[in-house]
């Protein structure tokens, strides 16, 4: 049961629609990945996924932070802003389309579950809707 809740999204409103609108839900899925993040300033980190929040701000543990000059740092924990992220490798063993599909269903079994009292705003409803209709033209194309 710990491992489905691992990936329920929880936060504010507009973590949210980040996560309903953009692959942070893939990147999410990478917890406990050992995963190589490229910088903005053409630096790179290298370590395992602790957590990542809603607005893309990772947290490493065993990571190696290595520079410009090609001077490699550990740290036991580094966390990255994620305005100082310019590209997360995903690893060739991670299958980007069942992660997605699968944070997808779990959302879906999320919101199954909610109250009636909750109510979701038209514009937060369309964007998934058009998300799943994305997803389901992916899934016709294999």
């Amino acid at each position: 049961m710990e491992n489905l809740n691992k990936h329920l999204f929880i936060g504010t409103s507009k973590e949210k629609f980040y996560y309903h609108n953009t692959l942070l839900c893939l990147v999410q899925s990478l917890q406990e990945q050992n995963i190589t993040v490229d910088l903005r300033n053409d630096a790179y980190v290298c370590g395992t996924v602790v957590s990542v929040d809603g607005f893309m701000n990772i947290s490493f543990s065993h990571a190696v932070y290595c520079d410009t000059h090609g001077n490699e740092f550990s740290f036991e924990n580094l966390f990255v802003q994620s305005r100082n992220i310019r590209y997360v490798h995903v690893p060739e063993n991670i299958s980007i389309l069942g992660n997605i599909k699968e944070a997808v269903k779990k959302d879906i079994k999320k919101k199954s579950s909610e109250t009636p009292t909750e109510k979701k705003s038209r514009k937060a409803k369309k964007a998934l809707q058009q998300h799943m209709q994305i997803v389901a033209s992916l899934e016709n194309t294999k």
